[in-house]
């Protein structure tokens, strides 16, 4: 059974089982969880509760998420040009399948990417064999294995093992129909590493953090425990009655009110100042590492200690070149090497992602930068209009630039005195 028939099957059933009121909070996250969507609520143990994680998984997914793909062919005079294909464009930069936008899709693959190691895409084909849809398959209930037997009929093949964990049924898929993209760490090459799994204690220590400060809050910021002091000697069950009188008077009071000790006993307050134990240093120093391990720079997490405009500039750059451009490369990779055919492949069609969206300059900066495009040479009227998001005009495909620029091997013909002068 394919695993479009099966998803077929579940809108099916799920649609037949409709009430008048609608669909029950947990048939509609079975629903979705199997297009590999979770809507299970997030609680405090959850790593997505810490701040910062959440901060650089977020940062990430909707950088994934507003990226155009182009369709190029590589070629020897030319250079590389931009091909328009609508099914690759639709699939791609519009509809991967029914149920998600293309920055939907894009955007949750990179989270399930960064937060499981891997992000697998089964890969719907027509009856001519064309990629039609594209499925994101739940990252915790996929497994790969390779055949070192041929038992599947080739030796050392790879295979994507799907157990649907709703009904227990295993799927199988040949490793040209899922696209398969990893973490930049990968011991065997084959598998990425979670960074939540590499990064444990920083998440654990940042999610214990906010914890210490809820519950400082919420004890209006007294200390939790109260040491009571007695000159004379109690014995083992005076103790524990007193002991259990005090917290029963605390559970039920709440913190800061005052609380009644015999005559004789001194209550003092046992305190940890946040300043004494350098709790904001600690976090930030943690935040930072944990940050850095995304390759996310400071002022995207609010850190601007040591920031200023110039160098917030260099670190978009520098996050740009450093982050963004493997991230990229990956995408480009492994999904021209899955959408496109062989044919296309050995033709030298790519598929690419537009980076230019990243550096969208004011109005004025705009300006003297396509000026200076526009007059060396560099591009074409139409080009630039292109890229202003404005429509051709008819003979804007001529390159121009300024007179007093001259070919190398023309260097001296402007002496020649051709025109019967002196």
């Amino acid at each position: 059974m394919k695993i479009i028939d099966k998803i077929k099957n579940i809108v099916k059933s799920e649609k037949s089982n409709e009430k008048e009121e609608g669909l029950s909070l947990e048939e509609v996250g079975d629903f979705f969880h199997s297009y590999g969507i979770d809507v299970e609520s997030i609680d405090r143990s959850s790593d997505l509760s810490e701040t910062i994680y959440y901060i650089c998984l977020k940062h990430l997914s909707e950088t994934m998420s507003k990226m155009p793909w182009e369709l190029r062919a590589l070629t020897i005079k030319k250079g590389k040009e931009k091909v328009l294909d609508s099914n690759i464009d639709r699939l791609l930069n519009l509809r991967p399948n029914p149920y998600m936008t293309a920055a939907t899709f894009w955007g949750t693959v990179e989270i399930n990417k960064l937060h499981h190691g891997n992000a697998y895409i089964y890969i719907e084909a027509d009856r001519n064999g064309f990629p039609k849809h594209l499925w994101l398959l739940p990252s915790a209930q996929v497994k790969i294995w390779i055949d070192n037997k041929g038992v599947f009929g080739r030796l050392n093949s790879i295979w994507y093992i799907w157990t649907d964990s709703r009904t227990g049924k295993r799927y199988s898929f040949e490793m040209n129909e899922i696209i398969h993209l990893k973490t930049h760490v990968s011991f065997d090459g084959l598998s990425g590493v979670a960074t939540r799994d590499i990064l444990k204690t920083q998440i654990s220590s940042g999610k214990n953090s906010v914890g210490f400060l809820n519950k400082l809050y919420k004890s209006n910021m007294f200390g939790s425990k109260v040491l009571v002091h007695y000159p004379g000697e109690l014995n083992k069950s005076n103790e524990q009655k007193i002991a259990a009188k005090l917290e029963r008077y605390s559970a039920t009071q709440g913190s800061g009110k005052f609380i009644p000790v015999p005559a004789g006993f001194q209550a003092q307050l046992l305190d940890m100042k946040l300043a004494d134990a350098q709790f904001f240093e600690n976090n930030r120093v943690s935040a930072l590492q944990l940050a850095a391990a995304f390759g996310i720079k400071p002022n995207i997490i609010n850190d601007y200690t040591k920031s200023s405009y110039s160098n917030s500039e260099t670190q978009q750059v520098d996050f740009y070149v450093n982050s963004l451009q493997p991230l990229f490369k990956a995408y480009e990779q492994e999904i021209s090497y899955k959408i496109l055919t062989e044919s296309d492949l050995k033709k030298g069609f790519r598929l690419e992602i537009n980076e230019k969206i990243l550096f969208k300059m004011d109005n004025k900066t705009q300006a003297e930068v396509y000026s200076k495009y526009l007059t060396n040479f560099a591009m074409t009227p139409n080009e630039v209009r292109e890229d202003l998001n404005l429509p051709y005009i008819d003979g804007g495909d001529t390159l121009l630039g300024n007179g007093s620029t001259i070919n190398l091997n023309n260097i001296g013909s402007q002496y020649n005195n051709k025109g019967g002068g002196e």
